[in-house]
């Protein structure tokens, strides 16, 4: 398994430019998993369980954890970590000038269990540019096909009656 990365220069601080700037990796998505390939996946996985069950199953329990959430509970789901809320506000110069009309978002953050802790001993890395530099890439293998597409046979200085790849 590996996670495709690209590269980033970035200040070393955000907010103090003296300090410069330095390259860092910055992880690519290969591809976006929503609930229904996933349970696809589960399911494909010699499960006795079909993509439907697994769906509902996992309806189910994200209706339940956000419940327990709102509730005030932490909800630990063994091997996938736990979940739980904490709030960002602004502050207050003390507690009877405090009220809850100061707090602006309730965030929920995931602890993750040990299963998730230590990746870095299971992965290999795969550098794939940036997103920009791949949608160029892209469009430039585009032009060039289109392009080879418009040649007639017996035109191009490379035909020699081959076997239709562009190499």
């Amino acid at each position: 398994m590996s996670i495709p990365y690209s590269l980033a220069l970035r200040m070393v601080r955000p907010g103090k430019p003296e300090q410069g700037n330095k390259t860092y990796p910055v992880a690519q998505v290969r591809q976006v998993m929503n609930l229904s390939d996933m349970a696809k996946h589960m399911s494909n996985h010699s499960s006795k369980y079909d993509k439907g069950d697994v769906m509902a199953v996992a309806t189910q329990l994200t209706s339940c954890i956000r419940e327990q959430l709102l509730l005030g509970n932490k909800v630990v789901l063994g091997d996938l970590g736990a979940f739980y809320v904490s709030l960002k506000s602004e502050s207050a110069n003390n507690a009877e000038e405090f009220s809850t009309s100061l707090i602006k978002k309730v965030k929920v953050r995931w602890e993750p269990s040990c299963e998730f802790e230590d990746l870095l001993n299971e992965v290999t890395f795969e550098y794939v540019g940036t997103r920009k530099a791949q949608a160029d890439a892209r469009k430039a293998e585009k032009e060039a096909l289109n392009n080879a597409a418009t040649i007639k046979p017996g035109e191009g200085a490379d035909d020699e009656g081959g076997d239709g790849n562009l190499e």
